[in-house]
Order: C-alpha cells, then structure tokens, then sequence
C-alpha cells in the first residue's frame, strides 16, 4: 500500500493562479542492501554475504555493459541505458567536438513486474503520529 501526501504547487508559468493540489508518494522509510538482503536469506538458502558479494558483482558487470555503449535487460525488473546531454549546442556537425556534450545519465525503463505493481497498486493517505492519536481520541 502507498501512502501519500497532498501538496499544492503552483504553475511557474502563471505564477498568480491559485496552487492546485497534487498526490506526492510518501516512502515510510529507506531500507538498505543490507537489510534487503537479510530478508532474501530469511527464505533462501543464500546467506546475507553472499547475496551483498552478488550484488556488487551485478553492479560491477551493469556498469561495464552500459560503458560498452550496449543497454541492460535485466528480465523482467526492467531495463537500463544511458542518455546524454548536450553541454553547448553547435551550429554545424563539423562544429561538434567531444567537449560539447555535457553529461550523461542512467535511464531506467521498468519491465513487466513494476509495471504490474503499479497498475494495481492501492493508496492511502498518510497521516502523521499526531493525526492518529487525535482520530483514537475523538469522542464518538
């Protein structure tokens, strides 16, 4: 289940409009490798070390793929690619050197499983430690 916040925000470009109200996701906490991989072991025969040592391999042998230009499947988790950015656009193409691209970024396209989860996925407002307190308080 995700939670969620309502946030208004105004549009940049009519900056004298009232703020409409928009859904923003709210993550209860983050959970690191460690502990992800202490929970695979809980209901695997693979222990938390060896889950930790495969993952950096995982990470090692992505970055080397995408390095080689080529793009990442990973099944069905989805895939990886690189993108880059143009620093100073030119005029010609004979203008272009490599000195006129700015940067570059990993892309990730999710694959079948997330986008699954997403279009089933149920939501729930979030509400703080404050706001439970008050709703067990209320006189009925």
């Amino acid at each position: 289940m995700q939670q969620y916040v309502v946030i208004a925000r105004k549009n940049p470009l009519k900056m004298d409009e009232s703020p409409r109200y928009y859904a923003q996701a709210r993550s209860a906490k983050k959970v690191d490798t460690e502990k992800i991989c202490q929970r695979i072991s809980e209901r695997s025969s693979y222990s938390p070390g060896e889950l930790e040592g495969t993952i950096a391999e995982f990470l090692l042998e992505l970055k080397n793929v995408l390095e080689e230009g080529n793009t990442a499947q990973v099944g069905k988790l989805g895939s990886f690619r690189l993108s880059v950015r143009t620093g100073q656009p030119t005029d010609t193409v004979k203008d272009f050197k490599n000195t006129n691209v700015g940067r570059c970024r990993v892309i990730f396209s999710p694959g079948t499983h997330l986008v699954s989860m997403c279009k089933t996925m149920k939501y729930t407002p979030y509400k703080s430690e404050a706001e439970k307190e008050e709703e067990v308080v209320k006189p009925s």
